[in-house]
């Protein structure tokens, strides 16, 4: 074979592990940021395959031509990082193994359950859900630094509101809808059709669109805590959003006048949860965000041992749901 045959071998290479990437985050992350770059990384490794097929060697040993190989280089380089980055988004997708104390077939049951069992966080099972129910004394919105794993006052925290770009450093403003951080009302970016939860005095609820925002704003100035969503279930009805990605769900659920954590036992489609939810019985639910890195999720068990549920910190994440004793 010429080194020509060779380079291009090497970029239809690259360019198949490329569309590999490129499959794996539009199934699992959607037509985000990752999908974009990885399908230009495709693409120009694409032009690199054409560009040894079609160019003799003498014509690749021009300075304009040089430049170019060096580019495609450096670009057949970078697919690696991609695909790096695709498997993170594959494996973050995945529950770590986990011990549940029970298995229910309905909110009732679930409820009992965790009543029953006098753990600090019961974990309970149906067919295609895991319910995460904490016995906990206080529920707050937590923004900025991601809480730690040495509080022990710490029961869960799981990821809530969605955030509205990829940032390194903290901004209210980059956390969707309305929110009370640390007592502190705050407009964060705006975006229409959010539900909402509250905290208020001991008293947990979930609240329609029409309500959502007002809500938030009463809890800050009752000294409780909030946040906005989408709203999956409002008094047993669907609420509008909807998604055409396969992967594991997660939502803020009430049983029993009780918040709690359910999420897809493994990858789904949403409709297929949404019905999971009905029927277990659950009337009123918030969407939970779950992007590969925002469902980096953990619990505490009897031991006070923190047991990680999902995904992998990611430094773009910036708020969580905290349940404390």
């Amino acid at each position: 074979m010429s080194r020509n045959t060779h380079k291009a071998v090497w970029f239809l290479f690259t360019t198949l592990l490329s569309i590999f990437s490129i499959c794996a985050i539009q199934i699992f992350d959607g037509f985000n940021w990752p999908f974009y770059a990885v399908t230009l990384n495709a693409l120009v490794s694409l032009a690199g395959l054409i560009f040894h097929l079609h160019m003799d060697e003498k014509t690749q040993k021009r300075l304009l031509m040089k430049l170019m190989r060096l580019i495609l280089l450096l670009n057949s380089i970078s697919v690696f990082l991609m695909l790096g980055l695709s498997l993170f988004i594959l494996t973050s997708q995945y529950h770590n193994p986990l011990t549940p104390d029970g298995y229910v077939s309905s909110a009732r049951e679930a409820a009992q359950a965790a009543e029953d069992s006098g753990k600090k966080v019961t974990l309970l099972e149906t067919e295609n859900l895991y319910i995460y129910y904490a016995d906990y004394g206080e529920l707050s919105f937590v923004a900025g630094d991601r809480p730690s794993k040495e509080d022990e006052s710490i029961l869960m925290c799981v990821a809530a509101a969605f955030q509205s770009t990829y940032q390194l450093d903290f901004h209210h403003s980059n956390i969707v809808g309305w929110h009370v951080a640390n007592g502190q009302l705050e407009r964060g970016k705006p975006q229409d059709r959010l539900g909402a939860f509250t905290y208020v005095n001991g008293t947990a609820r979930i609240w329609n669109i029409d309500q959502a925002e007002q809500a938030v704003q009463t809890a800050a100035a009752q000294g409780g805590s909030g946040y906005q969503q989408f709203i999956v279930l409002y008094d047993g009805q669907r609420g509008g959003h909807s998604s055409n990605e396969f992967r594991c769900f997660r939502v803020l659920a009430l049983l029993n006048g009780r918040a709690c954590v359910i999420d897809s036992r493994t990858q789904m489609h949403y409709n297929d949860f949404i019905q999971a939810l009905e029927e277990l019985g659950v009337r009123d639910a918030l969407y939970c965000d779950m992007g590969s890195g925002w469902n980096y999720s953990w619990y505490r068990k009897e031991n006070d041992q923190p047991v990680d549920i999902i995904g992998t910190p990611w430094p773009f994440s910036h708020n969580w749901l905290v349940f404390r004793k």
